[in-house]
Parts: structure tokens; sequence; C-alpha cells
């Protein structure tokens, strides 16, 4: 029965590549038609992405995830709209940026989150660690500034920013994403490096 079940994977995987299409276009073509197993798949293989975007824009665990359930629950409302001239990764990102941007003015002026303003305390304890773990200790140090640097931005620097340096897209690429003239998005990510520049400075 193994046997048949792999056969029939490869089979799949060769008449997807032989249309041209990818698995996730697939997904996507059975999600516009209302299954909502394809949706389920597009969820799993996005939500880790989304929910990493959400936490950075809004500085907040709980607030981002709950934005992360509204995200795919807007994707899957308007999955019969998405406009197929462009990926199913630009689409769902603009949905995810545009969420994030609204959170954010949505907060009274002046107010800044920061993952480490949660309430909660570490206890005081002495540990034995290795070199890797300082070094993971290190980089998670490094992450905290660079978040905590991260919410002295507007929204829309805050999203150039993360579209270019964490998702690792092309200035063309976040344009798309936005909606947003290629120049607009270029000055965006260059004021907003000098206000990190200038953070990371102060918290040096």
């Amino acid at each position: 029965m193994a046997e048949h079940t792999d056969a029939f994977l490869i089979a799949g995987k060769r008449s997807a590549s032989s249309s041209g299409k990818t698995q996730e276009d697939l997904w996507v073509a059975a999600s516009r038609k209302g299954d909502a197993q394809s949706f389920n798949r597009l969820v799993l293989k996005w939500e880790k992405t989304v929910y990493n975007i959400a936490l950075r824009m809004l500085q907040d665990r709980e607030e981002a995830a709950e934005a992360t359930q509204d995200i795919f629950l807007r994707a899957y409302r308007n999955i019969g709209r998405f406009r197929r001239d462009a990926s199913f990764s630009t689409w769902i990102h603009r949905i995810a940026i545009n969420h994030c941007i609204s959170g954010l003015r949505r907060r009274p002026p002046g107010i800044h989150q920061s993952l480490d303003d949660d309430g909660s305390e570490e206890p005081a304890v002495q540990l034995q660690v290795s070199d890797t773990q300082i070094d993971t200790i290190i980089r998670s140090e490094q992450q905290r500034r660079i978040c905590k640097a991260l919410s002295h931005l507007i929204p829309e620097q805050r999203a150039a920013i993360e579209l270019k340096f964490f998702q690792d897209m092309t200035f063309e690429d976040i344009a798309a994403v936005l909606e947003t003239p290629l120049s607009t998005i270029k000055s965006r990510i260059y004021a907003g490096l000098e206000i990190l520049k200038v953070r990371l400075s102060d918290d040096a």
C-alpha cells in the first residue's frame, strides 16, 4: 500500500511540474474553489513567517498571535478575489503588513511596545553554559536590541525594513507588496536605517 501511495505522490508532483504550476499554486487554485483543506496547507506553510512579521511589527507576543489569526481569516475570506498575476507570497505578505500597520496606527501617539515590556521578571539563576550557548545568547541579545530599536520607527518604515532585512526581499518585491513607488520604498528604508543606527548606538 505504501508503494502505491508513494507512486501516487510522485505522479502528482510530476503532473504539477508538467503543468508549470507549483504545489502552492494548486493549493491556491483549490482554495479559490472553497477547498478548506488546501487553504489549511497554505496556513501551515506560511503561519511561522506571518507570525514573525507580526511579532517584529507589533512587538507583543499575544497581539502577534491574534494578528496572525486575523490575517489568515482575512486571506480565507478574500482568496476568491486573489489576483493570480501576483504570487501568493506577495499577497499574504501584503495582507500581513497592512494589518500590522493598521494596528500600529490605532495605538496612541508616542506609545512604543517592546518585547522587553511584557510584565514578567526572569529569575536570577546561575547557569553553566557552553560556547555554543554563549553564541546563541549573544545572537539573542542582538535580536532584542534590534527589535527594541525597530519600535522607534514609524509603521511604514518598520514595514519596509521588515521586508528588506528579515524577509530578504528586493526593493522591487517590497514595492509590489506595499503597492508603493520604488523611490518611496528606498527612502523609507534609508531613513529607517539612519534611525536604527542612532538607536542601536545609544543602546550599546
